[in-house]
């Protein structure tokens, strides 16, 4: 009996599963991977602490849109004294922020210079941090988002939207769409460094009192002058005694009216004496206004005059946009300020007038810039007279009388400088013909600055045919679905098993 019981039975007490004992596993098993998860997280939290205080950083974009160049490093490098930035905005707000995210991490190479500090600090925490900074005379030009740039010198204001560059398109020709093309901090901040650390700035001043254009029409040029570190002030001639002694050059753009007796004779003293600089640009005009002193002043000193006409060249390409024969196409002479910075690129003129060269038997010398084929026309205002060849659309003349050197640059259209002409055409050649003009005058090789140029975006397409979209299709929805499904019950096949 008791051998049939142990055949029946053959596992003894030493070979059959206990409870207690599989328990017992599971729960080591268990320990084990709790052990191994908080390890994982441990190492993971300490490794990434190291990594954030080493200063590692690899810029792998194609345009290193987060590095910046010799020329700033050269800048940093060579300061002798302390510059302050300060975002007005958190910083850890600002991470969260796709474009802010962008500026700060072009700011952490900065702050990297010993003579550079960069500190955050929004508005809504510190709102007196403005007042505190610039004074309060300057503080209201700043808001929540803008930058500082302070040195013992000067201080200089950068706009939240300056750090990029945008462009706009329309939808339906209606309906207004503004986005990011590229972004442009290194450009605006290396400037506005440079700018609060020089000793001495070249200062611009804007006619506004002859009628002319707003200066809102020409805000692209402006920008340009910022980042030239020129700083641009307004002068009413008919407001004032005499030309600031601080007044490098004088801009007049699109007069309506002539000048007085009294500012004439105030703007002669400062050319032929002081020897001022001054930009004209006089745009056609069918009501036929008198220039007679703006001519007399011209033909005076530099033999140059402005003809009350307007250029047309029915055989010279023309902007198809524009459909009229009075936006031509014009070739640029190396002189003046061209002979330094050559133009190289073709220049469109927008219903010009033409200019005068006149005896060059005097204390001066006048030069054309720009001058037309030898099929233009021009045809005066009033008598409707034509005259046929090459026509002048801008000069410029040199005066060395009483001892001084004046420069001026004269414009037959301002129309070239307008936002509307350079964005809707994209048109640079008028832009750059007045930023060599600037700097030719000023002499204060002002186009340095712009050496830095703006990183632009990178689009990059991807076209899917037929057949590629099946497979995108069948791998998202199907195959890595199933995969995963797979994997896990592998996973819980072999755990079932413990």
């Amino acid at each position: 009996m008791l051998k049939k019981n142990r055949k029946e039975n053959p596992l003894d007490e030493h070979t059959a599963p206990k409870t207690g004992s599989l328990l017992k596993r599971r729960v080591n098993y268990g320990i084990g991977y709790v052990l191994l998860i908080v390890a994982t997280i441990v190492v993971f939290v300490v490794v990434n602490v190291i990594l954030e205080r080493l200063p590692m950083s690899v810029d792998l974009t194609a345009n290193e849109q987060f590095s910046i160049t010799d020329e700033t490093k050269e800048i940093l490098e060579n300061l002798n004294e302390d510059v302050e930035i300060i975002a007005l905005y958190d910083r850890v707000k600002g991470m969260a922020d796709t474009q802010r995210a962008e500026v700060i991490r072009i700011l952490d190479l900065y702050d990297a210079y010993s003579h550079v500090s960069v500190s955050y600090v929004s508005l809504d925490s510190n709102p007196n941090i403005v007042n505190e900074t610039v004074g309060q005379a300057s503080a209201a030009a700043y808001s929540e988002g803008d930058y500082i740039v302070k040195s013992g010198k000067r201080t200089k204001r950068i706009a939240a939207n300056d750090m990029f560059e945008t462009s706009t398109q329309y939808i339906s020709n209606i309906i207004p769409v503004t986005y990011a093309t590229g972004n442009q901090t290194e450009l605006r901040v290396s400037t506005a460094i440079k700018y609060v650390t020089l000793e001495t700035i070249p200062n611009l001043y804007v006619s506004t009192g002859l009628q002319e254009e707003d200066m809102s029409y020409f805000g692209k040029i402006f920008e340009d002058l910022d980042n030239m570190n020129i700083l641009v002030k307004e002068i009413n001639l008919s407001q004032v005694d005499a030309i600031p002694e601080d007044a490098g050059a004088i801009l007049f753009l699109s007069p309506k009216r002539d000048l007085s007796e009294l500012e004439y004779d105030m703007l002669h003293q400062w050319l032929s004496y002081d020897g001022g600089m001054a930009f004209f640009a006089f745009d056609s005009d069918m009501t036929a206004t008198s220039l007679e002193r703006f001519n007399l002043l011209l033909s005076e000193l530099y033999g140059l005059s402005v003809n009350n006409d307007i250029v047309s060249d029915e055989e010279a390409y023309q902007i198809a946009a524009a459909a009229k024969p009075s936006v031509i196409t014009a070739s640029a002479q190396s002189n003046g300020p061209l002979s330094v910075n050559p133009l190289n690129r073709t220049y469109f003129s927008y219903d010009s007038r033409s200019i005068n060269l006149l005896s060059t038997a005097g204390y001066f010398e006048s030069f054309p810039l720009i001058q037309t084929s030898s099929t233009a026309t021009s045809t005066a205002y009033g008598t409707g007279a034509e005259t046929v060849g090459v026509a002048t659309l801008a000069a410029c003349g040199e005066y060395y009388g009483n001892g001084v050197h004046s420069r001026v640059v004269v414009l037959g259209s301002s129309l070239g400088l307008t936002d509307e002409n350079i964005q809707q055409y994209s048109d640079t050649a008028s832009e750059l013909l007045f930023l060599y003009s600037v700097d030719w005058m000023l002499g204060e090789d002002t186009m340095e600055s712009l050496n830095i140029e703006t990183k632009q975006y990178s689009t990059t397409v991807l076209t899917v045919d037929s057949a590629k979209s099946k497979w995108i299709f069948a791998f998202s929805v199907i195959i890595y679905p199933v995969a995963i499904i797979a994997v896990g019950l592998v996973i819980w096949l072999k755990r079932r098993h413990l």
